[in-house]
């Protein structure tokens, strides 16, 4: 009879039993991660390792999780926070749906000897609270308050969006743990990746093995309205290198150095989920890096760098247009809703009834023509 293979927690290496094996996500939940393991680590663990990171790299992706709707295990709800052309923080709900300022903003120019001052505040109340302070502190008088209240106008807020499309360091000892996750979950090789603990705990400086990378050119086909979460285990003995390609919404790529000395068997192994269709997809490829490919892609010149970045802009703007799709058929369904609601169910469609609707759903298609040019 066949023993039970034994399991342990590569962090803490106690044995997993039916009362401390946890249930980790090698691609986290909050970002629509569904690979997950019994076999890899321990509660205690699982609850206190790499915490702040990985709630840091949620937080960073969370712009692209809200905007693509993705599916989770488990609902996390957050705020997502954003900037528009002015600066100002901006607090973006229900994928766009719904922005609001996240706080009210004064901005104050010397002009002459007179004092321009624009206020943004969320709702009147805010803004009468905003212009008595003003009138405490001598900036305002009574007057000039009782003249902007009279003035001032409720508008819908549909600001210009800007994000920034990068990762944070906070985050690097996530990026880690899901590249370890993995490969220990594969192959419960455990005395290969061991020396990898302190950098998921942030006890080391991450930079030692992980590596930030643009490509120009993917090394794998890209179907279009895929957006894809990717880990590609790799190593070889010629190269001596083994590693895993971490690839977030088809956008972040980052190569995480599991052994730099490789001796053993050749390894290819990916695994890839469509956040778009909430599916596995197959991807098959080869790309054997070694260090010195990694070393002279993090110390080349600025000059150089930079050429990658349209790259990465490019295949956000992919992310974006999957959204905008979105948006359109929902607005276009709101608007033919809206068309046939006009009238009573069950009335007949006479020709002055169904020119008015087609007029209705017409306007539509030519907002979206007028906006595209």
């Amino acid at each position: 009879m066949e023993e039970e293979r034994k399991y342990y927690c590569y962090v803490c290496d106690n044995e997993l039993t039916e009362k401390n094996k946890s249930d980790e996500h090698i691609i986290l939940n909050a970002i629509g991660g569904h690979l997950h393991s019994y076999t890899i680590m321990c509660k205690d663990c699982n609850s206190r390792l790499g915490e702040a990171a990985d709630a840091k790299l949620a937080e960073d992706l969370s712009f692209y999780t809200d905007m693509l709707c993705v599916k989770k295990n488990r609902q996390n709800r957050h705020c997502q926070i954003m900037t528009n052309e002015d600066g100002q923080d901006i607090v973006v709900e229900g994928a766009g749906k719904k922005l609001k300022l996240r706080c009210p903003y004064v901005k104050k120019e010397p002009d002459g000897k007179n004092m321009n001052i624009q206020i943004s505040a969320r709702d009147m109340n805010e803004l009468r609270g905003l212009l008595r302070g003003m009138v405490k502190e001598n900036t305002l008088t009574q007057k000039d308050v009782d003249k902007i209240m009279e003035k001032a106008t409720i508008t819908e807020y549909k600001p210009r969006l800007k994000k920034t499309t990068t990762i944070s360091e906070l985050a690097f000892p996530s990026i880690v743990k899901s590249a370890v996750n993995y490969y220990v979950d594969c192959f419960y090789d455990i005395p290969t990746i061991k020396h990898l603990v302190p950098y998921i705990k942030g006890e080391k400086d991450t930079i030692d093995v992980l590596y930030l990378h643009h490509f120009k050119e993917l090394p794998y086909e890209v179907i279009k309205g895929q957006i894809t979460h990717m880990i590609h285990l790799e190593g070889d003995k010629n190269t001596r290198l083994l590693y895993a390609m971490m690839e977030y919404y088809g956008i972040f790529i980052y190569i995480v150095v599991l052994d730099s000395n490789y001796q053993g068997d050749p390894v290819n192994k990916t695994y890839t989920y469509d956040t778009v269709s909430a599916t596995e997809t197959e991807r098959s490829f080869s790309l054997l890096l070694t260090l010195e490919d990694l070393d002279k892609f993090r110390t080349q010149p600025y000059e150089e760098y930079v050429t990658y970045l349209p790259y990465i802009e490019q295949r956000a703007d992919e992310v974006m247009k999957i959204w905008q799709v979105r948006q359109d058929r929902e607005k276009l369904q709101q608007v033919v809703n809206n068309a046939f609601g006009k009238y009573p169910e069950g009335c007949v469609l006479t020709d002055e009834i169904l020119k008015d609707i087609e007029n209705d759903i017409m306007k539509f298609f030519e907002w979206g023509i007028a906006k595209s040019i």
